[in-house]
């Protein structure tokens, strides 16, 4: 082969490299704009870096690039689907994608190092502090405040997790008695579901084993544990029994949090569940802010399609108001994590106006700034035991 031949070989070559290099952003470009969110994974996908003189120099173009092109290469999906249907299937690997897969439940994969008591005790002490502090507030308006706690999945499962895999058990049970002894020392009303549950033998339907939350049998549990919990207080509220309600399993697959990073692939029966009010109690809602015709429960437009736990109230709002127009009944904030949906559907009901605020997303104004002008009859805390500790968010609750 003469050199001029070599030559145009080698620029054919070359050519047909970087046609390659370039068709691959390319068709990740083409392809990108119909996904921003990854379902499974629960969250936004990266979005396009801005190219700019700036951030090549400093290197955060590339950066960026990259988690760009990580997220949005066609097929990504499909391979991450067959990644875990192979470790699961094949290869009967007992933890996936952080998830335990044998038993009878989807628990998370923990580590093993376990904090200490005196740590939990330093941690607990001033967000304890901070909720006396909100708990006299209420007080010294007239108000009734209480703190309602709830065991999370993986700790309300906690004897299902194999042997050779630490769940935590006892450094849970620390976590939530020191919890418990700091709320009680500043005096906040505590009511641990946790107990309330043993109490009533741990029930498996009361909670979910593709899910992080509680299912709504355990729900309706905690609705008549709190009822009881004010009307020992002397709260003379109405209560919605189970005659009153029609119990429902919902038709549609539900993918919990757990299976849902498991791609939905693990053998799973389970249904959701809500309960009908036989007599509808009426309301008028507004979330952040505006009127809004979102039901108690928003449901899928046909059977074939998926549900999660966001069907109750429609998921996370920085702030939801259901209105009764009951003026002779108290009326009620509650506050809190992802918990606080479920109940939600129920414990309207028990009210004149029912206020949620999700500390995550609410930024208009402080709890309490927010309490001094609505000036609720009875504030609730609901959090789950995960975040007890967890500075921010839910437990922001004494910043002017």
């Amino acid at each position: 082969m003469t050199s001029r031949k070599r030559l145009v070989l080698s620029y054919c070559c070359l050519a047909l490299l970087l046609a390659v290099l370039l068709a691959v952003p390319l068709g990740v470009a083409l392809w990108s704009h119909k996904e921003t969110t990854a379902y499974y994974e629960n969250r936004s996908l990266a979005e396009a870096p801005e190219l700019t003189a700036e951030s090549v120099w400093d290197g955060s173009f590339g950066t960026e690039a990259e988690s760009w092109y990580s997220d949005h290469a066609p097929g990504r999906t499909t391979l991450l689907e067959l990644d875990t249907w192979v470790q699961m299937k094949l290869m009967g690997r007992p933890v996936v994608n952080g998830i335990v897969t044998v038993g009878d439940v989807l628990l998370p994969e923990l580590e093993f190092d376990e904090y200490s008591e005196e740590a939990y005790r330093y941690g607990g002490a001033p967000i304890a502090e901070d909720f006396g502090a909100l708990s006299a507030y209420v007080e010294s308006l007239g108000g009734t405040f209480c703190y309602v706690g709830f065991p999370e999945q993986r700790v309300y499962f906690e004897d299902q997790f194999p042997d050779y895999l630490n769940n935590h058990s006892q450094e849970a049970a620390t976590a939530d008695a020191v919890f418990a002894e700091a709320l009680a020392e500043q005096g906040v009303d505590f009511l641990n579901m946790r107990e309330a549950y043993d109490q009533q033998g741990n029930p498996a339907e009361y909670y979910s084993a593709v899910d992080h939350h509680y299912r709504y049998w355990g729900t309706y549990a905690a609705y008549r544990a709190i009822l009881d919990h004010l009307s020992e207080q002397g709260w003379d509220l109405p209560v919605l029994t189970e005659e009153d309600l029609e119990f429902q399993s919902l038709p549609y697959p539900y993918i919990g949090s757990r299976n849902r990073k498991l791609y939905n692939l693990w053998p799973n029966e389970e249904q959701a569940v809500i309960a009908v009010q036989k007599d509808p109690v009426a309301f008028t809602r507004w979330d952040n802010g505006a009127p809004s015709d979102k039901p108690l429960f928003v449901l899928p437009a046909s059977e074939e399609l998926p549900t999660t736990y966001n069907l109750y109230m429609g998921g996370d709002f920085g702030e939801t108001i259901l209105d009764t127009d009951r003026p002779e009944l108290p009326n009620v904030l509650v506050f809190g994590d992802s918990f606080t949906n479920a109940l939600e559907t129920l414990l309207y009901a028990s009210f004149n106006e029912m206020h949620s605020l999700d500390l995550r997303y609410y930024t208009e104004q402080s709890l309490k700034d927010y309490i001094a002008a609505y000036q609720p009859d009875i504030v609730l805390c609901v959090q789950n035991d995960t975040f007890y500790y967890t500075e921010g968010g839910n437990n922001a609750v004494w910043v002017d």
